[in-house]
């Protein structure tokens, strides 16, 4: 058990620097060409161990993949598309609305009952958003936010993820960590490949990697890990706990944009405290 929870630990802290570096990668280049890097990157520093894994006992595991994949793949380009559009300690806290998501499909495809430290922690999520783009009182500040077009894209990309993580819950149960992220890994090449070439970006694309290779890999490293060590955690630890754990990486995430990308940092890092508070709340 408790290699689990180092593994949550772990993603805790990757995921904190996640948005920093994807950010970093984004910069002056497109959302899908960025995508493309840190996805190809990821998946070439996972191949080894698969080294580790005997093959499944079954391949019919891999038309899951393919859907969650295709999932996966539209919710990185816009969650890149949210760190390339709008400051890091802005967007970023925006993507734990999954677990908003997450908590509204079990609720209504789950049947699981709507306690009062649940409504307790979709008021909390939603007066911590308000510090994000403060404004003169909350309805102005959150208005602002869901107006603003980097938090949209972040909104729609965590909606993606609460999707994900449900298939990803139930897959874990059956088939092998690393060879269900190394799946996921591929079919996501494939798609941003697929889409790169009938885009006529496959140019832009080979040029990004010329130009910031290193980064790339770290930036896939970073993704590819936390993501595992996800898996990881939650074939030992229900996926209702280790989700709002990951929002620690919040945390983080807004100390990190204050001293690397030079941030204003005061209030958001009060809304990020907030955020956690809420979303722990949400599973109580």
């Amino acid at each position: 058990m408790w290699l689990a929870y180092l593994a949550l630990a772990g993603r805790i802290v990757l995921t904190g620097y996640e948005k920093i570096i994807f950010k970093q990668v984004a910069d002056n280049s497109g959302s899908e060409e960025a995508v493309c890097l840190i996805f190809t990157a990821g998946t070439i520093l996972l191949a080894p161990f698969l080294l580790l894994t005997g093959p499944p006992e079954s391949y019919s595991f891999l038309w899951i993949s393919l859907a969650a994949g295709l999932v996966y793949t539209i919710q990185t380009v816009y969650y890149v598309k949210a760190l390339s559009a709008g400051e890091a300690s802005l967007v970023g806290p925006v993507y734990y609305f999954s677990l908003f998501f997450l908590l509204f499909f079990t609720t209504v495809f789950l049947s699981e009952s709507l306690k009062p430290t649940k409504i307790a922690g979709m008021v909390l999520l939603f007066y911590g958003a308000s510090f994000l783009n403060r404004r003169q009182h909350i309805l102005a500040s959150l208005k602002a936010l869901f107006t603003d077009r980097a938090c949209q894209f972040m909104i729609f990309s965590s909606l993606l993820v609460a999707v994900g993580r449900t298939v990803d819950g139930w897959m874990v149960r059956s088939i092998h960590p690393i060879t269900y992220v190394f799946s996921l890994c591929l079919t996501t090449d494939l798609f941003l490949f697929l889409h790169l070439y009938f885009t006529g970006k496959l140019g832009l694309a080979a040029g990004l990697f010329r130009r910031k290779w290193k980064l790339g890999l770290a930036a896939g490293a970073v993704d590819c890990y936390s993501y595992l060590m996800l898996m990881f955690a939650i074939t030992r630890i229900e996926v209702s706990v280790a989700e709002p754990a990951s929002m620690l990486g919040l945390i983080i995430t807004v100390l990190l944009a204050h001293y690397i990308l030079r941030e204003k940092i005061r209030e958001r890092l009060l809304a990020a405290v907030i955020l956690v508070a809420g979303a722990w709340l949400l599973f109580l």
